[in-house]
């Protein structure tokens, strides 16, 4: 994988990044994380680190709020195919005991 340098912009400042992912996907990172920056209320209170603290925070609540719910479709999925592979067996025996009930019928 490839790396690449990258400027982003925090807070008026700009950093160097080394990359070695997808650059547009830090750069997207660093728009949401101003945005969340920028979201904040500013009181002479709350210093930046705090400020970046508190974005972090939120940010990691949201991913694990997402992770959950890719859980929770990632098991309800599972369960639809389970329902799917036994109604698909259920399927094949009817059909299984028709063919069987026809082939009899014929027979006599």
């Amino acid at each position: 994988m490839s790396s690449a340098t990258i400027k982003v912009h925090l807070l008026g400042r700009e950093y160097s990044l080394c990359c070695q992912g997808n650059p547009d996907l830090v750069q997207a990172a660093a728009v949401l994380v101003e945005e969340k920056l920028s979201g904040l209320p500013t009181s002479a209170s709350v210093d930046t680190r705090d400020r970046y603290m508190l974005v972090m925070l939120n940010l990691a609540g949201e991913y694990l709020r997402e992770k959950l719910k890719n859980q929770v479709l990632e098991v309800e999925q599972q369960s639809q195919r389970d329902s799917r592979s036994v109604r698909d067996a259920q399927a094949e025996e009817s059909e299984a005991e028709l063919i069987e009930r026809i082939e009899g019928a014929l027979k006599r």
